[in-house]
């Protein structure tokens, strides 16, 4: 009997996961961001949110648990059962950190079910206005004649920002000296009087400074030019490839029934198409991207095997 009651169980789960899929949802929703309030995760995450709760007919209510660059939210989005009820904001932050830290107590790839990204950007790398070098060109030739002369200021030690730096000077064989700060603008007054030479941040820190004319953009990470920082020029049109693009997408526990998935991936694809949401996305100086849970989760794993190389070429002392 206990063998008969095992196999029906085991017969039943196929038609339980279809249930999940097909009454959810019936409650509200968590979504977990990792950062403080009132950042660009706080504000991306909210920005999906409010269109998922309109068209699942339940709240999706964004619940912050800043920590650990993020880590905090995706350990807890990880160990969440995967009903269909706890959700994670993942961003570029996530690939990073599994390159810095020695241990993550869940793993950055297998441990999640991705559903899609919903956002693109790029970084921006910026100078004083009076500084000596006119373009990038200029600043790689300088810091060739002499290594190890030029600083970065970054918002921290194994962010993407500093990462993407460090790929940058190992992709055209220079030395640059990072200058690690607590991350918002507080880099900015040293890179404006000349303490430190160059930042490297995202658009909506560097944005500003760039367009006023207090900061020369000498390129974005895209390898185009990207619409909404027309005054700096893509990296990629000096050093042909080069390409950082930062992002967020949801993400899940592992086991995620895939009806669940599809219809929240759906659903993201309808929110970016929307003129608002893209309207205040531009202010953060990114783009929609809705991509498929597959495209997703290659880009993860991509992205952490790149920043990976990039920290044991780099020396970068793991935390």
């Amino acid at each position: 009997m206990r063998r008969r009651a095992f196999t029906t169980a085991l017969l039943a789960m196929p038609a339980l996961a279809h249930a999940q899929g097909e009454h959810w949802p019936d409650r509200p929703i968590t979504l977990l961001q990792g950062f403080g309030p009132g950042g660009n995760g706080d504000v991306l995450a909210r920005l999906a949110a409010a269109p998922l709760s309109a068209a699942l007919g339940q709240p999706v209510v964004v619940e912050g648990r800043p920590g650990a660059g993020g880590n905090l939210a995706s350990d807890a989005a990880a160990k969440a059962r995967p009903d269909g009820y706890t959700f994670v904001l993942l961003t570029g932050g996530h690939t990073a950190s599994a390159a810095i830290y020695n241990r993550l107590p869940f793993d950055p790839v297998a441990d999640f079910t991705f559903i899609g990204s919903w956002v693109s950007f790029p970084l921006a790398m910026a100078t004083r206005a009076d500084a000596p070098w006119q373009n990038l060109a200029q600043m790689i030739a300088a810091a060739r004649e002499k290594p190890g002369s030029i600083t970065y200021a970054t918002s921290g030690v194994g962010t993407t920002q500093h990462l993407a730096a460090e790929l940058l000077a190992q992709t055209v064989g220079i030395t640059l000296n990072h200058v690690p700060y607590r991350g918002g603008t507080a880099p900015l007054p040293d890179v404006l009087s000349g303490r430190v030479d160059l930042y490297m941040d995202t658009i909506t820190t560097t944005g500003p400074g760039i367009r006023a004319g207090r900061l020369r953009g000498l390129g974005v990470t895209s390898l185009e030019p990207w619409p909404l920082l027309p005054e700096a020029p893509p990296m990629a049109a000096t050093v042909p490839g080069f390409q950082v693009m930062s992002w967020a997408g949801l993400a899940g526990p592992p086991g995620l029934p895939p009806a669940i998935v599809a219809r929240l991936n759906a659903e993201l694809h309808k929110a970016m198409a929307d003129r608002e949401i893209q309207a205040r996305m531009a202010t953060l100086g990114a783009i929609p991207k809705a991509d498929s849970p597959a495209e997703f989760g290659r880009l993860v794993a991509d992205q952490v095997a790149t920043w990976r190389q990039v920290v044991a070429k780099a020396g970068i002392e793991k935390q």
